[in-house]
């Protein structure tokens, strides 16, 4: 059956079918509603004569159902109708009758009461709108406010009104709504806001600078970040726009993305042609939220650089600490070789060194034997010693693709005197000064940022063992680990985030909470 209008659509053919549409029971169903109770048959037999009694058995039957009340004709219920024929009326056979106006409403009430119910009036509209008022500031799809507001009739136990009703108010509600949020932006964007949201859409040229920033990064590579970068500074001003102006609206996070949805929906030529109201707020909820989505991809690049950086430092690491034991164990014959030369009894004492010398030399050559003897001095480097040697072969590709991102980033916590934040600070101050960090005496660097088992990797010292500067790349690859590593515990946050915002911003504040709590109450009261 097609439900088909001019009003607003708010449900689907088929979400309309299943609150409006008769029911169509199968032989289980008819079992499980047809079959009335004493109570229930008791009002059914009360009516007068057999025709509005097989009819009142029906409603009832259907109520149980949909808990809607249908206007029907026999042949509409036919397989229905006889089965309450045969259950009821032992297949008595007589003429079908129609049933009066007066008589079906006069049903409708008993049955509504029967089940605790109050039939639909023009009394519940009032209420009903204010349900919607609300109900569209948190989602302003016609779709969920249809459905909330069932949810709503059906826990008030009232009686749904005609899909025509539900219609035109919704259609009202949004209206009303739209209106409202209008006459918010016509009160507080100035002439710069709205210069500045009208350059989007002026020129047939900014469609392509709209597509681009609707398009996200194909890699994580240099050159897409920087045009990443390049996105958000470019929607900078407007963001910081919406961000002041969108809490005025009173509207939650789901409509932000609802109308955000829309500047992406429409063409810039109809983005023109709609009321500038309208415009103005799809493009600046499309703002805030490429922005925020923007700055996770960016966060996104940050630990995607940071994991393979980690990851091929520890495997290089580990690969030095292998060839020089692979080395080792084949130098070890040679040297024992070597070595048996002291206690060889056929080498007299009186053999001159030179000769000596000459027989090691077979064994292994000078240069050989010069650089496994430096070695051999030389205290082995651990393990750490080598993921930090690793860690300064990568110092370009920590410049090229972990700075920008770190620098462009605002991260937060909630501790002010964050040391990390602090040397993060210190750092975007340093470069922004074309400097090194080894350049900047050690005693600015926060001391909480530098642990004693990694200083002598971390630090520079002098012959007498004195700290002297920063091993600066090596301290920038820490820095940058240790704020991606708390990025992700949510000791530090990015506010101008959709995922990696603070736990507490996602909740309701009490003041909120309380506000809502009165709203509902003052709805059960009416």
């Amino acid at each position: 059956m097609a439900w088909k209008n001019k009003l607003l659509t708010i449900l689907s053919e088929a979400e309309q079918y299943a609150l409006y549409g008769l029911p169509d029971f199968d032989d289980t169903q008819q079992l499980e509603y047809l079959a009335l109770t004493e109570s229930e048959l008791a009002l059914a037999v009360s009516r007068p004569g057999f025709h509005a009694q097989a009819y009142c058995i029906l409603q009832i039957g259907y109520f149980k159902a949909k808990h809607a009340f249908f206007r029907f004709n026999w042949n509409d219920v036919e397989e229905d109708f006889a089965f309450v024929l045969n259950r009821y009326f032992n297949d008595e056979s007589f003429k079908c009758r129609v049933i009066t106006k007066h008589e079906h409403y006069t049903q409708c009430g008993h049955i509504a009461k029967m089940f605790g119910y109050r039939l639909w009036s023009s009394d519940f509209l009032a209420q009903l709108a204010q349900q919607a008022i609300q109900i569209v500031q948190r989602d302003v799809t016609p779709g969920f406010v249809a459905t909330e507001l069932i949810v709503w009739l059906n826990e008030h136990k009232i009686i749904r009104p005609g899909y025509t009703t539900l219609q035109n108010l919704i259609s009202e509600t949004l209206s009303t709504e739209r209106r409202r949020i209008g006459d918010i932006l016509a009160a507080v964007l100035d002439e710069n806001d709205r210069a500045e949201l009208k350059q989007l859409i002026t020129r047939d040229e900014t469609i392509s600078e709209l597509s681009v920033l609707r398009q996200d990064a194909k890699d994580f590579r240099w050159r897409q970040m920087t045009r990443e970068r390049k996105k958000r500074v470019k929607l900078a001003s407007l963001y910081s726009i919406a961000k002041g102006l969108l809490p005025k609206f009173g509207i939650s996070h789901q409509n932000i993305l609802y109308y955000a949805s829309l500047a992406n929906f429409y063409t810039v030529y109809d983005l023109r042609r709609l009321r500038p109201e309208q415009t103005n707020l799809y493009l600046l909820c499309y703002a805030w939220l490429r922005y925020r989505q923007l700055t996770d991809n960016l966060v996104d690049a940050l630990s995607y650089h940071m994991k393979q950086l980690e990851g091929q430092s520890r495997e290089a690491a580990k690969k030095a600490f292998y060839t020089d034991q692979l080395r080792k164990q084949k130098e070890t014959p040679r040297i024992g070789r070597l070595l048996s030369l002291y206690v060889d009894d056929s080498v007299f004492d009186t053999t001159p060194f030179g000769e000596i010398r000459q027989r090691a030399y077979k064994i292994i050559p000078r240069d050989t034997l010069q650089n496994i003897a430096k070695r051999m001095i030389i205290k082995p480097a651990s393990k750490l010693a080598r993921h930090w040697m690793a860690v300064d072969e990568m110092a370009k590709r920590i410049r090229i693709h972990l700075r920008p991102l770190f620098i462009e980033l605002d991260f937060e916590s909630s501790k002010p005197d964050n040391p990390w934040l602090m040397a993060l600070a210190w750092a975007k101050g340093i470069f922004a000064q074309k400097q090194r960090l080894s350049q900047r005496p050690i005693t600015e660097c926060p001391t909480a940022t530098l642990p004693k088992r990694l200083r002598p990797y971390l630090l520079v010292y002098d012959a007498n063992g004195n700290p002297t500067a920063l091993h600066a790349d090596r301290y920038e690859f820490w820095l940058y680990r240790q704020i991606r590593k708390r990025v992700k515990s949510g000791e530090l946050y990015l506010d101008n985030s959709l995922q990696h915002r603070q736990f507490s911003s996602e909740l309701v504040s009490i003041d909120e909470k309380a506000e809502v709590g009165v709203c509902q109450a003052s709805c059960r009261l009416n």
